[in-house]
């Protein structure tokens, strides 16, 4: 998770890979006991609730209650948890992440009508206050251990990427442009000039490979038969400082 540019400045963020830091058992074996504690949160916090929980017409919560409720706050720990675990954020993660869990929403939705033996389960318990409670603190029990290990993990004991964004995380996202005003300011008039042509944008000609042939898409085949193919303004740009330039006569 960080730019092409920090990976070649800091060829020590390569060594992770080669040393296999992010697949050892220490971090298997942390992942398993995180997903153990992740379980039984789920099961007695649900449990719990359904024990004293009743639905709008004072009857205690069934098996299908009690199951979908479960599976609710699964569905929204695992997608928070990949939200977690991701370094640089964009909004599709959010779209992704939010669209699972409407997706789910929608499911229960309409496989509570068309099934008889659900009983509209999502309706009865939306009715109520323990399902809103559950799904609300379940997920925040689960993940602290979660975040509170990524905060110990990253301020004692950093990876060395993870050192590399907190050194250039005030720095510009797009430094190319900045590097490019401070070029151009050591440069002569005809450096700027062969280093603007540079920065054009390249396009492969589809008649490379053969002798006589021009660049862009002109064809010195083709213009022979007085075909002939609009030039590219970066083309023209290109052509121009190709020309040869006037020598000027030597002083003696």
């Amino acid at each position: 998770d960080v730019s092409a540019s920090l990976s070649k400045k800091y060829p020590e963020l390569y060594r992770e890979g080669i040393r296999n830091v992010f697949f050892k058992w220490r971090v298997v074996v942390t992942w398993a006991c995180f997903s153990v504690y992740q379980s039984l949160v789920f099961y007695h916090f649900v449990i719990a609730s359904s024990a004293s929980g009743k639905n709008s017409s004072g009857r205690m919560l069934g098996q299908w209650d009690i199951s979908t409720m479960a599976f609710t706050c699964v569905v929204i720990t695992v997608n928070l948890r990949l939200l977690m675990i991701c370094n640089s954020i964009t909004r599709w993660h959010y779209i992704s992440v939010g669209g699972s869990i409407l997706a789910w929403f929608i499911f229960i939705f309409v496989y509570s009508v068309l099934r008889e033996n659900v009983f509209f389960v999502i309706y009865v318990l939306m009715s109520t206050f323990y399902f809103y409670l559950t799904v609300l603190l379940v997920p925040i029990v689960a993940l602290f251990g979660d975040f509170i290990y990524q905060g110990i993990q990253r301020w004692f004991f950093p990876y060395d990427y993870q050192i590399a964004q907190e050194i250039h995380r005030h720095e510009l996202e797009d430094n190319t442009s900045a590097g490019l005003l401070d070029v151009g300011s050591q440069l002569t008039p005809q450096e700027e000039m062969s280093y603007a042509i540079a920065q054009l944008p390249r396009e492969i000609s589809r008649h490379t490979g053969f002798a006589f042939e021009s660049p862009g898409y002109e064809s010195f085949f083709a213009s022979e038969l007085g075909i002939h193919s609009p030039q590219k303004p970066w083309d023209v740009a290109r052509r121009a400082s190709m020309k040869s330039k006037s020598k000027m006569p030597k002083r003696n």
